[in-house]
């Protein structure tokens, strides 16, 4: 076990809180996976065919505002990169693609190996562009914005950047070479800073006399292509750079570096002023429990003011019902820019109008109506549940959290109770546990539970230990039922303590900072408290550990995520939200049948594993799933929101 602490100081030096011998400490570290990319690409079809982009049709341009965390087939060939919101710090747009050091299921190229700098990690390649036709009068250039770090681990020094052409031929001083690639652009690696803009001309040709001998590459061919790649360690998600907003056309100049567009560069913040979720009948409609306003947080790409036309809509997925819709206007003279919606949550919010009392799921919009050239960065969408649970957290995991060594260390984590039925109880806990180098399956530990208000005092202990991690499809979040049914009515916490000495490695969500609305994760988590030995300190993490303790008046155990004693396949349905596809998994031959929320039976069909269905043709809103083996007839129920 002394191991573990060897390889992380290895590997994450500059994200150990204080670590000297075996004193115990809070260990943040960064994930050895990425669990986005391997439920997606393991259960998605890529099409392996492209259309050659042709500029007389359409420019490329792609500022990854999109759905699913992948790159989009139409502009990329490949599917290495992460596209997401949750690691970078005031993008162009509310999307980006991130490199790292994983592949393209989310595993580290070469897990293990710290030292394993300056190496190819991921690539980002466009399909081919035809540019035969084109000469250098036609004024060709690439664009694109990057940052290192962001939220995540910055790159050091000897990391890079890089942008790589692919010319026709390339003349390498002794023959010609089909198969290169000529480094245009690079940059070193470094700690945050503002997203910066990069432009630069697509030669028709490129002679390069620096060297020994005088290299000569052709790119005006009907297969011309760009692609970025980033150096950096092997072992994890490290390393981090982000690309945004990549723009190839023709007609340009060195200082077209302005477009006419407004974009939205978050999605919406919770409605909840405290958390992502809680039980609908805990918030039982207290405005109290709300945040006061919500914000657009969008930027002027132009070098000229533009009218930020500021909506917001709320709207009931079961009944399709808007309750709020409101807005406001604003002129953004600056690069970016915050517009505070002149409405109030709390007292515009109608949910009086919501009739089901179990799961709540409402679609909150925030868009600029203004009149650009890009469109599809001009909505951002958030799904906000009120499921059996609080969460603090978003359902993504940045970091990872412990104590080490971890032997008899406490951690308590506090969560405000709302206005908790009479009936309601704590049932159990969601933990989200992240995958990690040393195998800690069935290692023992306690859940802790202080029911009474206060975490110094004698808790609820329950036996229990770390369930199975599958090394294959990684991670996720585990629910503990709990026998002895456990009133609360007050403030109280859920924490664990360790027998031995190992690191536990919970999820840490970087973006709590948002639900603070500070403005980076600079501000520690309030509410986690830790004990070594015999003192309790305030936690110094930045981010909301992934615990979700679950209330019901009954026993549950969803189905929907994997018991903690029983590791057996589930069966499983996603992207959710889904957009055109749904894709099955854990399921040898069954039947698939598709309702919607009135129970009306939508679609039904048969199904294997790694199917993907077509619900393209679905409205957006709510659907019931019912997946039916054939062999066991075992029936499993899943919600999932079409958009």
């Amino acid at each position: 076990m002394n191991n573990v602490i060897n390889i992380l100081r290895l590997i994450i030096p500059a994200f150990l809180l204080s670590v000297s011998g075996y004193t115990q400490t809070e260990l943040i570290t960064p994930l050895s996976f990425n669990q986005a990319l391997k439920q997606f690409n393991s259960n998605n079809y890529r099409e392996s065919t492209f259309d050659t982009l042709d500029l007389d049709i359409n420019a490329f341009w792609d500022d990854f505002s999109q759905d699913f965390p992948t790159p989009k087939p139409e502009f990329w060939m490949d599917n290495f990169v992460y596209i997401n919101s949750s690691l970078p710090y005031k993008p162009m747009s509310y999307n980006v693609a991130t490199f790292d050091g994983l592949n393209e299921i989310g595993n580290p190229y070469n897990p293990g190996v710290t030292n394993s700098k300056g190496s190819i990690a991921d690539r980002l390649t466009s399909v081919p562009i035809n540019l035969l036709k084109y000469t250098d009068a036609d004024s060709i250039y690439l664009s694109f914005f990057y940052q290192p770090q962001g939220i995540g681990d910055a790159p050091e020094s000897f990391d890079s950047l890089v942008l790589e052409f692919k010319p026709v031929k390339y003349w390498n001083g002794n023959t010609w070479d089909s198969t290169a690639w000529v480094r245009m652009w690079s940059m070193e690696g470094s700690s945050l800073h503002p997203f910066k803009q990069v432009i630069i001309k697509v030669p028709m040709y490129l002679i390069d006399t620096s060297q020994t001998v005088d290299t000569i590459a052709y790119f005006y061919h009907s297969a011309f292509q760009f692609r970025f790649m980033n150096y950096g360690n092997l072992a994890g998600n490290m390393d981090h750079w982000h690309l945004d907003y990549v723009y190839l056309n023709k007609g340009r100049h060195m200082n077209d570096l302005y477009y006419k567009d407004m974009s939205i560069t978050k999605l919406p913040l919770s409605l909840l002023k405290d958390y992502r979720s809680m039980p609908w009948a805990h918030f039982d409609r207290e405005s109290s429990l709300l945040r006061s306003t919500l914000k657009i947080y969008a930027r002027n790409m132009s070098d000229q003011p533009l009218n930020l036309i500021g909506r917001c809509g709320v709207i009931d997925t079961i009944d399709h019902e808007y309750l709020l819709f409101s807005g406001d206007n604003k002129t953004v003279y600056k690069n970016d820019t915050a517009l505070t919606l002149a409405f109030n949550v709390r007292d515009s919010l109608q949910t009086g109008k919501i009739k089901n009392a179990d799961t709540v799921i409402l679609r909150v919009e925030l868009s600029s109506r203004i009149i650009d050239d890009y469109k599809s960065n001009d909505l951002s969408v958030l799904y906000q549940e009120f499921n059996n649970f609080y969460a603090y957290d978003d359902g993504i995991p940045e970091m990872g959290y412990g104590i080490y060594p971890g032997n008899f260390s406490q951690v308590a984590y506090k969560f405000k109770a709302g206005n908790i039925p009479n009936e309601d109880s704590l049932r159990g806990i969601y933990m989200f546990f992240n995958r990690s180098d040393e195998n800690v399956s069935n290692m023992a530990f306690k859940i802790l539970i202080w029911n009474k208000g206060d975490y110094k005092t004698e808790p609820v202990v329950i036996e229990t230990h770390i369930p199975d991690i599958d090394p294959v499809n990684g991670n996720g979040f585990y629910y503990f039922p709990f026998d002895t049914i456990l009133s609360i009515k007050s403030d109280f916490y859920i924490g664990w303590e360790q027998n031995a000495e190992y690191y536990l490695n919970i999820g840490l969500d970087m973006n709590y900072y948002e639900l603070l609305e500070d403005t980076f994760p600079v501000t520690a988590n309030p509410n986690i408290f830790y004990k070594t030995y015999s003192d309790w300190k305030s936690s110094s993490a930045k981010g909301a550990l992934m615990i979700r303790p679950l209330f019901s008046s009954k026993s549950l155990e969803p189905s929907s995520i994997q018991m903690a004693d029983k590791v057996e396949n589930q069966i499983s349905v996603y992207p959710n939200p889904a957009y055109d596809y749904l894709f099955i998994n854990g399921i040898d031959e069954g039947n698939m049948d598709l309702f919607d929320c009135q129970g009306k039976l939508i679609k039904s069909c048969t199904c294997f594993n790694n199917d993907r269905i077509d619900i393209s043709e679905l409205n957006p809103g709510l659907y019931i799933v019912r997946i039916t083996e054939h062999i066991t007839n075992k029936m499993e129920f899943k919600k999932v929101i079409v958009k």
